[in-house]
């Protein structure tokens, strides 16, 4: 997977897929919880760098409104390009650009922490189907496409309901385990600067076990924990949304 396929993606199949959906109304909430692999994660208006060649420097400070002459050395364009470069400025990512523009919100995971996004244990599920099933297809051509859409349509709603279940009993262990008995109500806003880093985020299922996946293959009457304030649903309101998002990173930052 790159970023290019992924964009290409979004466009043609997510999008019109979600917007379409006849389990949507008009007042649905539309949330993508999005991991920062490097291909979710390319952003708009990215400053150069200092190694950047110079023409990339020359476009930068064109799109900027910068005056330069084309004899300057790339030390005198960087020059020009360091005092627009702030920490403080938020970053833009491209494919939240794209989801905003039709109405859908994207909510980032603290980095390294997928085992906090329900997806990762619906992939997991999907891959042990396919695993447990595969050699039932010897036969068939087409067997490895044939399973995969049976491993997919075996994920129900109540399993899904039984991830998201699960993904808050973590947050919530984790909350606890770091912040003890600190509400999660009235907590101040934490801005926290990233680097930036050429290398993917482990996004696959490494974190999710054997135990995770049977439980929420359970018949979904396990006790669950209560998690005041925390969306059980993508179509959570933007308060909750907001609240899970101050947890987690706060969370983050301490772990860190």
């Amino acid at each position: 997977m790159d970023s290019s396929m992924f964009k290409e993606w979004v466009l043609n199949q997510f999008i019109p897929n979600v917007i379409c959906s006849p389990n949507l109304s008009k007042s649905s909430k539309i949330v993508v919880i999005m991991d920062n692999a490097s291909y979710h994660s390319v952003k708009l208006d990215k400053p150069p760098t200092k190694s950047s060649n110079k023409t990339v420097m020359q476009e930068y400070l064109t799109k900027c409104n910068i005056a330069f002459d084309p004899k300057f050395t790339k030390k005198d364009l960087w020059d020009l390009i360091q005092p627009t470069i702030s920490p403080d400025t938020p970053i833009k990512y491209e494919i939240d650009y794209i989801l905003k523009q039709h109405g859908i919100d994207v909510l980032r995971l603290p980095p390294y922490h997928c085992q906090y996004n329900a997806i990762e244990l619906a992939w997991a599920h999907c891959k042990r189907y396919y695993n447990q099933n595969i050699h039932e297809y010897t036969e068939d051509k087409n067997r490895v496409t044939h399973l995969w859409l049976e491993a997919l349509n075996n994920f129900d709603s109540q399993m899904w309901k039984n991830s998201i279940r699960h993904c808050e009993e973590l947050i919530l262990a984790d909350w606890h385990k770091e912040m003890g008995n600190f509400p999660l109500d009235n907590i101040p806003p934490v801005i926290i600067s990233l680097a930036d880093s050429d290398t993917d985020e482990t996004d696959d299922d490494e974190r999710v076990t054997d135990d995770d996946v049977a439980e929420i293959e359970g018949d979904g009457d396990a006790m669950s924990v209560e998690f005041p304030q925390a969306t059980t649903s993508l179509q959570g309101t933007t308060s909750n949304l907001l609240l899970f998002l101050i947890a987690v990173i706060i969370l983050t930052f301490i772990v860190l």
